[in-house]
């Protein structure tokens, strides 16, 4: 009977380390930042999954919006997690960026909360920086968790008058809002104002700790993994990113038709490049119309590092953002979109 004992107290001794070393992990970075990018990856997922808070959906942060389904809270307000703390200061538009900036930029930002800067502040994100390296006027348009239909629907809403180049940031997440978008006939799907006001009410709620829940986030991860049913098959052939991103980019030619356009991806430190090489391949293609096979497609993969993002969050940091910036300064240098040439193909 003494060995079932033991063997009893063995396990629940494992369990209570286990829990007590996830938590010192999710609440200091530093240290998790030592060990192997398997274990950095576990961590992140039990802090994205039960510490994160979603800014958008924060009381104080977003606000609903009848095209959108919500923007951010046009204002001032401070987004603070357990790596940094930031002042996000936001337009009328429900964007972050100045008032000032909504007449006539020259290079307007499409994105999610990569390009925002999530993480930092304003004038360390890498649209400010390019503005300060190549006197462009910017405008950033980026939301968290905009997929490139809700991107495509507020270019449409913007000034162009002065528009030289238009820089778009993909994210895998796209990718859901995108096949709505095809599957519905291209019609976007938005937010309703009663789901939005319940989603904030559910997120806004505190995230406290209790014994055991990181644990319990591991069990319910492992559960899913062994045992959750295949989803459906959604209507039709499946369509890869690269052809949902350029359905979209096609049904909205005649904002695009005539402009530089940059595209990269972004996906957190865990990246990849799967999407930017077939994009190219695709772009090459003869029968894509020129808009297409014109556009200036970027490999963030070969310049980011781990360091320069942040270890539980997975967003880029200040030192991240500054190398995108340098590397867009170069592109545009280098298609011959400076400042005082013309900008035109």
């Amino acid at each position: 009977m003494m060995i079932y004992f033991l063997i009893l107290f063995a396990i629940v001794a494992l369990l209570v380390l286990f829990e007590a070393w996830m938590h010192i992990l999710v609440r200091y970075p530093d240290i998790l930042r030592l060990f192997s990018r398997r274990l950095q990856n576990s961590v992140s997922y039990l802090y994205i999954q039960g510490d994160r808070k979603i800014m958008q959906f924060q009381e104080g942060c977003g606000a609903y919006s009848p095209d959108f389904g919500y923007t951010l809270k046009p204002g001032k307000f401070v987004f603070k997690e357990i790596e940094f703390c930031n002042e996000y200061r936001v337009n009328s538009l429900g964007v972050r960026d100045s008032e000032d900036a909504l007449a006539g930029p020259e290079i307007i930002f499409l994105g999610d909360s990569f390009a925002l800067g999530w993480g930092v502040d304003q004038e360390q994100t890498f649209v400010k920086l390019l503005e300060k390296k190549s006197g462009y006027k910017t405008l950033n348009t980026s939301i968290p968790s905009f997929g490139t239909v809700r991107e495509m629907v507020m270019l449409r809403k913007l000034d162009r008058s002065k528009l030289k180049c238009l820089m778009i940031q993909y994210c895998g997440d796209d990718y859901d809002e995108n096949r709505l978008y095809y599957q519905n006939g291209n019609h976007p799907q938005i937010m309703r104002k009663a789901t939005f006001e319940k989603t904030i009410r559910l997120h806004s709620k505190p995230k406290t700790y209790y014994p055991g829940k990181y644990l319990g986030l591991k069990i319910k991860k492992r559960y899913r993994e062994w045992f959750a049913k295949p989803s459906p098959l959604s209507q039709g052939p499946p369509m890869s990113h690269v052809d949902l991103f350029v359905h979209v980019l096609k049904q909205n030619a005649d904002l695009l038709r005539d402009l530089p356009i940059i595209v990269f991806e972004m996906n957190g430190i865990n990246q990849t490049n799967t999407f930017t090489l077939e994009l190219r391949q695709r772009a090459a293609g003869p029968d894509e119309p020129p808009f297409i096979r014109n556009l200036i497609i970027l490999d963030l993969t070969e310049d980011l590092e781990d360091r320069h993002f942040y270890v539980l969050d997975g967003h880029l940091n200040a030192t991240g953002h500054r190398v995108v910036a340098d590397l867009l300064v170069k592109t545009l240098a280098k298609e011959g979109l400076q400042k005082d040439k013309v900008c035109g193909r």
